[in-house]
């Protein structure tokens, strides 16, 4: 139990089924209540249905018990952005990078993070973010590559 619910959950997300994704998600954490995956899949479900204070939360206790994982800590960071929290999320993707400093997804992250204070250094993290496959990823570092003047 849990790891089919999870993948079910995670399914379910995908197809646009906020509600049945989140029940499925929340039976696989009372499965696996330690599971960092499913931590991170219910606080993106918990996100998708306007609950951002609980997504935050999970995903503060997921990065908490994994601080390298890159899923939690980028979503993470992106709801620390979100309320201008910047150097909060700076603190949050550095173990990422640390671990993972090529990792197309968290370069992005940071350089948005270090966007507005330290510029130069966005630029280095914008140049690594470039090489994102997934297309959304690709044109937002695109166009904070044309801000940044890269």
């Amino acid at each position: 139990m849990g790891e089919r619910e999870y993948q079910e959950g995670m399914a379910r997300l995908e197809a646009g089924d906020v509600e049945e994704g989140r029940r499925l998600l929340e039976a696989a954490l009372r499965a696996s209540p330690g599971s960092v995956e499913v931590m991170h899949g219910l606080a993106r479900a918990l996100d998708l249905a306007g609950e951002r204070g609980q997504a935050r939360a999970l995903l503060e206790r997921a990065h908490a018990q994994a601080p390298g994982e890159p899923g939690p800590a980028c979503d993470l960071s992106m709801l620390y952005l979100e309320q201008e929290e910047d150097a909060r999320a700076v603190r949050v993707l550095a173990p990422v990078l640390a671990a993972h400093p090529e990792h197309p997804r968290a370069n992005l992250c940071m350089a948005m993070a270090l966007a507005k204070t330290e510029p130069e250094r966005a630029r280095g993290h914008v140049v690594k973010a470039l090489l994102e496959t997934e297309p959304e990823g690709r044109r937002q570092a695109e166009a904070l590559q044309r801000v940044l003047g890269v």
